[in-house]
């Protein structure tokens, strides 16, 4: 096994600690990411038109025409992340972060089929909103990719369900949740114009209403994760929204350096556990360690 101090033995307890829908919908978003940078650095070395087989494989082309002979490129593109260069690899970093921030909390409040359900259904929307606009207002590349679109509808269903909640922004300080999705939206039609963000957002603002009537939209994804989905009910009663879940009275209680040490004992142990089992036979006290010592 990896030394402790190692970065894969951080990766590896990073991801494993994430709820099983995050870590799906993650785990795709890089295999695409890293495939494209292998595909891009191969196509510089002599093969140039390896790359556009992937770009023509997931991306979602603008012309309703065109898309009708990629059909499943509605759901593709939402895992394609193709932009180029250190731009794409800042733009995939953030769009990272901000999936992991919004979607973590998103699931274990209200269940691991309702975020996939919600990520898949925001590009869905999408698609919809960005093949008839595209009909007469074509895009300026031609075809729409990225994850940015369905985290737009994750944003825009988390500011719905939560409006008033306020997020500290660097300059802007304390800023409600409500006004965070508007100017999302807004900033990325103005620096992208991707036209899919808009759908997007309607699909997300529909998703939170829907769960808010007491629907639930995502049902039929429930199959999925029927073992694994953790409602509100389940989820830790001292949890805080959008953070580092609040301690308990115990782990007040221990000392840093009981927990210190007895945190890098137990992690060895909870990984092998992983490994042979799964992460969903963990307790929730292995859980709470494993989540303890990735923050660390």
């Amino acid at each position: 096994m990896a030394s402790a101090d190692s970065p894969l033995f951080r990766f590896t307890m990073w991801r494993a600690a994430l709820p099983p829908a995050l870590r799906l919908l993650l785990t795709v978003n890089l295999v695409t990411y890293v495939a494209f940078v292998v595909v891009s650095l191969v196509g510089a070395f002599g093969a140039p038109g390896i790359g556009q087989l992937l770009v023509d494989g997931l991306t979602l082309p603008s012309d309703p025409a065109a898309a009708l002979r990629v059909p499943w490129t509605v759901l593709t593109y939402g895992f394609a992340n193709f932009f180029g260069g250190f731009f794409g690899l800042i733009s995939f970093a953030f769009g990272v972060y901000w999936l992991q921030w919004m979607g973590r909390d998103f699931e274990e409040s209200y269940g691991a089929h309702r975020l996939f359900g919600l990520y898949m259904l925001a590009g869905l929307g999408g698609a919809v909103v960005g093949l008839l606009l595209g009909a007469v207002l074509p895009s300026p590349r031609g075809f729409f990719f990225g994850l940015w679109t369905p985290i737009t509808g994750v944003l825009c269903a988390v500011a719905t369900l939560h409006p008033t909640r306020q997020i500290g922004l660097l300059f802007l300080g304390m800023v409600p949740m409500k006004w965070i999705a508007v100017g999302f939206v807004v900033l990325s039609l103005a620096f992208s114009a991707d036209v899919t963000v808009l759908g997007a957002a309607l699909a997300g603002v529909l998703f939170a209403k829907a769960q808010q009537a007491g629907r639930d939209p995502a049902a039929w994804a429930e199959p999925l994760f029927a073992t694994r989905t953790r409602t509100r009910s389940q989820a830790p009663k001292a949890r805080a929204p959008f953070g580092r879940p609040a301690a308990t009275r115990s782990e007040r209680s221990a000392s840093p350096r009981t927990e210190a040490a007895s945190a890098p004992l137990d992690v060895d142990a909870i990984l092998d556990k992983i490994l042979e089992k799964g992460y969903d036979s963990l307790s929730k006290e292995e859980r709470e360690a494993l989540d303890r010592a990735s923050r660390d």
